[in-house]
């Protein structure tokens, strides 16, 4: 079991915020499959082929990145087909997943006091 995840949130080109989290969750999901049941009973599954991982997370931030954060989720962000990405993940120090672009499709932040911020993320991986 790891016991600490980094995600490192590229929101464009080398502008990034790290978050430290212990409670990493990735749902793997078939966006584009669709199962009928036909009128016989028959089952018939068409499936494209196409997958998406969803990231959720908690984690606490600074003050400084959370101005930034909110800056950015306040902005219309523009998605260029390389930002934004989830940069990283380090399992444990090794880097397993890289460049995968999404869309923060929730942020939820609470106020900890003393410059901290406690944050929930949910991050969509863009369509393959």
């Amino acid at each position: 079991m790891v016991d600490e995840y980094q995600v490192i949130y590229e929101y464009s080109a080398a502008a990034t915020i790290s978050f430290k989290t212990n409670d990493l969750t990735i749902t793997y999901t078939r966006p584009k499959m669709r199962v009928d049941v036909r009128v016989d009973g028959t089952i018939v599954v068409t499936d494209p082929g196409n997958s998406q991982k969803i990231f959720q997370f908690t984690a606490r931030i600074s003050g400084a990145d959370m101005d930034t954060l909110n800056t950015v989720q306040s902005a219309a962000i523009v998605y260029t087909g390389d930002y934004p990405r989830i940069q990283k993940i380090y399992w444990n120090g090794a880097t397993t997943e890289t460049n995968i672009e999404v869309a923060m499709t929730e942020l939820k932040v609470l106020d900890k006091g003393a410059g901290w911020w406690a944050v929930a993320v949910t991050m969509v991986e863009k369509d393959q």
